[in-house]
């Protein structure tokens, strides 16, 4: 499928599941309405999103986060509303009533990992290839290191959608960093953001990575020079593969924050790993193999991606038997939503 029509598909799958799991219970009537303005006409419009809980139905009668599974939603509630206390999220409206965004996947994919961090370390082995991990210490969810600034390492908004924090066989402390997509495609830079500014020249507005971006990419050693330096034509076949083009950028952001994090020594090792579904056309295997052509060997060895099916059914494999409550439930809940 192409992105437009998993994206149709992936809507109408999450308003059936809206109206027909048991565990929510909300009418196909009850839905967000938004208003809309036509870029060309600046026609403004209110249109119906069937796949948004209405604000009043975002919780269950127990007061928990309806667009999260039941089994964990009490505690994962708690989680959440806990960090906006602390750490508020500009897309926690989104997060809580939007079934067709990724924000909230994180929690349910891999939140519950925490009540059974054994399996989990016999997962993400399995997901590595090797035996690598001794013991997970935690799996976090929308996660970015800060220095004594308050500073990730690449001094931007970067941030990991989770984060796995482990020991290895050594005793030292390593890294998975995970995004997780839906429906997502590439998305376009506007020129003069900020990051804009640290990946084209403001002069001439040719490709060229700021300090911030350059140290990473560059002294970690994983990606080609070809594929990082400085552009001197944008409609060149250079400029459409750099690691800042559109469908390359967000893969190669992710990559080099784990980067900044073992270059500055709070990791001996790093993983980068994206997860997405198998009918997202985007997330092809052309993609990943052009991205991968960009790596250098020792990159190659920091990078990973798996579809949700793939995904779920190692879930199924090495949670067999878990002590967590109604893991079977859990993984059938996965499949069946998303």
């Amino acid at each position: 499928m192409t992105n437009k029509q998993f994206k149709q598909e992936a809507r109408k799958h999450q308003v059936e599941f809206k109206i027909n799991d048991d565990k929510i219970k909300i009418t196909a009537e009850r839905h967000q309405f938004v208003k809309v303005t036509n870029w060309k006409t600046k026609e403004v419009k209110t249109v119906p999103v069937p796949n948004m809980l209405l604000w009043e139905d975002r919780k269950d009668s127990d007061g928990g986060y309806r667009i999260l599974y039941s089994g964990f939603r009490k505690d994962i509630t708690e989680k959440i509303d806990n960090r906006q206390k602390t750490d508020p999220s500009p897309s926690f409206s989104i997060m809580v009533t939007d079934l067709l965004r990724s924000e909230h996947i994180p929690y349910n994919l891999f939140e519950p990992m925490n009540y059974d961090l054994k399996s989990a370390t016999n997962l993400f082995n399995q997901i590595l290839g090797k035996n690598k991990i001794k013991k997970i210490n935690d799996i976090l969810i929308e996660y970015k290191e800060k220095n004594e600034k308050g500073e990730n390492g690449l001094k931007d908004v970067t941030a990991f959608d989770v984060f796995v924090d482990y020991v290895t066989l050594n005793g030292n402390r390593g890294g998975i960093g995970i995004e997780v997509k839906y429906t997502e495609k590439e998305y376009l830079l506007k020129k003069g953001t900020k990051e804009w500014k640290e990946t084209y020249d403001e002069i001439s507005g040719l490709i060229h990575l700021a300090d911030n971006y350059w140290n990473q990419s560059f002294k970690s050693r994983w990606f080609k020079i070809e594929y990082i330096e400085d552009v001197d034509d944008l409609i060149s076949h250079k400029a459409k593969e750099h690691v800042v083009s559109n469908q390359y950028r967000q893969i190669w952001r992710n990559h080099i924050l784990g980067a900044s994090m073992v270059l500055d020594g709070s990791l001996s090792e790093f993983t980068t790993l994206t997860i997405y579904p198998e009918g997202n056309g985007h997330f092809n295997k052309l993609l990943w193999d052009k991205y991968k052509d960009k790596l250098t060997v020792n990159g190659s060895r920091t990078f990973k991606h798996l579809t949700y099916e793939e995904l779920f059914q190692m879930i199924r494999e090495c949670f067999n038997g878990s002590k967590i409550k109604d893991s079977d439930n859990w993984v059938d809940y996965l499949e069946r939503r998303y």
